[in-house]
C-alpha cells in the first residue's frame, strides 16, 4: 500500500480544521470531492479516521496518521526545498584547488564572500601546483582552480583574475640592497634560487624570460617548489630570486625586496580555470563570486 502526498495533505487539512467545509475552502476545492478523497483514504488504510458528528473528531487511527502525516509532509517539503536550492547552486559540493601564490590576496576574499552567500555548499579546498591542477581538472577531481596560465588545454575555460609585477628578493645585506630599482644587467652572474621547472614551471619560464632580456641565462644554484621555501633559501644567503610582488606581504625575515627594471614587461598572472563542459550551478556561482572579487581588486599588484 502506498499513500499519495496529496491524500495526506487533504487529510491534514480536515484534521486541523475539524470541518470539511473549512478544509475544502483552505484547499481551494469543493466539499464533495474532498469528502470522497477522505473516504478513499480510509478504505485504503482499512480504518475510519474521523468520528463523523458535530464536532468532527479524530479516531485513534486518525490521531496517529496526523502525527505521521506532519512528519512525512515536512520531510517532503524539505526535500523539495533542498532540490530547488541545488538547482540554484545554493546546496551541493564544490572542490577548489589553489596555488600558494593565490593566498595573499584573492583567495581569502573569494572564499569569505562565497561562504557567506552559499553557506550550505560543501566547499572542499586543495592546495595543488598548476600542473597537478590540470590533471585534477581533466579527471574531475576538482571543479575549478586558481592557477598560473601555463600549458592550458583547449577544453579549459579561463579568466585572468590578477596580474602582479615581478620583483627581486635579496638576502639582507646584499650588495644591491641600497638600490631602489635593480637593473637587469645587475642580475647577470648572481646566484639564483629558482622555482622548480617541473612543479612551478611558470615562474621558471618568467625567470628565464627576464634574464633573456639581457641575453643571459640565470645561474641557478638551488631550486624549490614553493614560495616559502624559495624565500627561506634566499634568507639563508644562497642566492637571489625573482618573485611576484605579493611576496612582499609575507615580510620574510632576512629577505628584502626591490623593484626591477621594465616592470611593465615583467609580470605574472593568476587565472581561474574550469572545464568548458562543466554546468554545475555551484560552479557558476563560484565563478561569478570570484570574478566579482577580482573586479574589486587592483588588477596589477605594485
Amino acid at each position: 500500500m502506498s499513500l499519495e502526498l496529496r491524500h495526506l495533505r487533504y487529510f491534514m487539512a480536515v484534521a486541523e480544521e475539524l470541518n470539511f467545509g473549512r478544509a475544502a475552502r483552505r484547499l481551494h476545492m469543493t466539499q464533495p470531492p474532498l469528502s470522497q478523497q477522505i473516504m478513499q483514504l480510509e478504505e485504503q488504510i482499512g480504518a475510519p479516521l474521523f468520528v463523523r458528528g458535530r464536532p468532527l473528531q479524530l479516531t485513534d487511527a486518525g490521531n496517529e496518521l496526523l502525527i505521521q502525516a506532519k512528519r512525512l509532509l515536512g520531510h517532503a517539503d524539505s526535500v523539495v526545498q533542498s532540490v530547488k536550492q541545488a538547482a540554484r547552486g545554493e546546496r551541493g559540493k564544490l572542490t577548489l584547488a589553489f596555488i600558494a601564490g593565490a593566498l595573499p590576496h584573492l583567495f581569502p576574499a573569494i572564499i569569505k564572500l562565497y561562504r557567506s552567500r552559499f553557506p550550505q555548499v560543501d566547499l572542499d579546498l586543495k592546495e595543488l601546483v598548476t600542473p597537478l591542477q590540470h590533471e585534477a581538472l581533466r579527471t574531475g577531481e576538482i571543479d575549478v582552480g586558481l592557477m598560473r596560465p601555463l600549458g592550458l588545454e583547449s577544453d579549459f575555460e579561463t579568466r585572468m583574475v590578477l596580474r602582479e609585477r615581478m620583483i627581486v628578493a635579496l638576502p639582507a645585506g646584499h650588495r644591491h640592497a641600497s638600490q631602489a630599482v635593480i637593473g637587469l644587467n645587475d642580475l647577470i652572474g648572481e646566484p639564483v634560487v629558482a622555482f622548480d621547472a617541473k612543479e612551478a614551471g611558470y615562474f621558471d619560464l618568467i625567470t628565464r624570460r627576464i634574464f633573456g632580456q639581457v641575453q643571459s641565462e640565470p645561474r641557478v644554484v638551488q631550486t624549490a617548489r614553493q614560495l616559502y621555501t624559495v624565500l627561506a633559501t634566499v634568507a639563508a644567503g644562497v642566492g637571489i630570486a625573482l618573485v611576484a610582488a605579493s611576496a612582499k606581504d609575507l615580510a620574510f625575515p632576512g629577505v628584502i625586496f626591490r623593484e626591477i627594471e621594465q616592470p611593465e614587461a615583467n609580470f605574472s598572472e593568476l587565472i581561474l580555470a574550469w572545464r568548458k563542459e562543466a554546468t554545475q550551478p555551484v560552479l557558476s556561482n563560484f565563478i561569478d563570486t570570484a570574478l566579482e572579487v577580482a573586479a574589486l581588486t587592483p588588477q596589477t599588484i605594485l
